[in-house]
């Protein structure tokens, strides 16, 4: 798989793990913040990206379990950057 194409399916797992948040999620400087998120995208750092997404649990109670799947697919076409801790908060939810 071309590097273009794991960006591109990257970015569509991310997305669709925020579209999963709801619209009064709390956000922090220590946790999630929207406008990062979306710049983090924006600039295709998308580790940053998916960091911020994970930081949703520091203030808010944990996302569905879709959610945590999308942050799991990501992480896995990043060579599995935070799986473990993604993979154990989706067995505790």
């Amino acid at each position: 798989m071309e590097l273009t194409e794991r960006w591109t399916l990257i970015e569509a797992e991310l997305m669709a793990a925020f579209e999963l948040l709801p619209s009064n999620a709390v956000e922090s400087d220590n946790g999630y913040k929207q406008e990062d998120f979306l710049d983090y995208i924006n600039a295709n750092e998308l580790l940053l990206a998916m960091e911020v997404l994970g930081g949703v649990i520091e203030d808010n109670p944990s996302p569905s379990k879709e959610f945590w799947l999308h942050l799991i697919n990501a992480s896995k076409l990043m060579g599995n950057k935070h799986l473990v801790k993604y993979e154990s908060i989706l067995n505790a939810t």
